[in-house]
């Protein structure tokens, strides 16, 4: 076919419907059995930490207090992440500190102009994710009281072992596999079609040759 209408289409859907039912039935139960029996699912905690650095002694908190402590932030996400800090940590819980931010999936995340801070470590063990990240927490607190001498660093949400897995997202993927594999079957129906040169019907001798069809040979069974 050299131009495709609506109308085409939708006769090549129809014609080729068992592909466009078969192949999403297929990869939604290949999808579901993977997301259920297969990909171990992981737990992601997230402890929350407030961040202010008080340049005086008064007990009011004033801006430059607040304008410090934003500006701090960034040099306390390093320091979650150093090695100093994950080390004790790793030493605490057994684990090997030089593979433990890789293995655990540790983020430290902070929104821009804000003085909160949030660790969040990943692991197939909800509640070994959640003390992780209370740990690196606790362990960061009291190195930026040894280093900066300050007692700025507060938990403002404890981590807690989460009830529900962050992946995989069960529902989702089986979703998105078996709208992609229709989208699929649909242009694999039409791409097949578009190839086949084969003519069927009276419509397909006027469209393709250009002829006009004057008698047709019904089909008949030989008994």
């Amino acid at each position: 076919m050299t131009e495709l209408t609506l109308r085409d289409i939708f006769k090549i859907l129809l014609r080729r419907i068992w592909l466009i039912v078969l192949l999403p039935f297929v990869a939604v139960v290949a999808a579901t059995l993977l997301v259920y029996y297969v990909i171990v699912p992981v737990y992601t905690a997230t402890a929350t930490m407030y961040v202010l650095n008080k340049q005086s002694a008064e007990s009011v908190i004033n801006y430059n207090d607040l304008q410090s402590s934003a500006l701090l932030t960034a040099d306390y996400r390093e320091l979650v992440l150093s090695k100093r800090v994950l080390s004790k940590v790793a030493k605490e819980y057994g684990l090997d500190p030089t593979a433990m931010r890789q293995n655990f999936g540790i983020e430290v995340t902070s929104a821009n102009n804000t003085r909160v801070i949030e660790i969040s470590v990943t692991s197939s063990d909800p509640v070994l994710a959640a003390n992780l990240a209370n740990s690196i927490g606790k362990e960061f607190s009291s190195i930026v009281i040894e280093i900066m001498d300050a007692n700025n660093v507060s938990f403002v949400d404890v981590a807690e072992p989460p009830m529900e897995p962050s992946a995989p997202r069960k529902l989702m993927t089986i979703t998105v596999a078996g709208l992609t594999a229709l989208m699929l079957a649909m242009g694999l129906a039409i791409l097949l079609e578009t190839l086949n040169t084969t003519i069927r019907t009276v419509e397909d001798v006027e469209k393709e040759l250009g002829l006009s069809v004057l008698a047709r040979v019904p089909r008949f069974e030989v008994k």
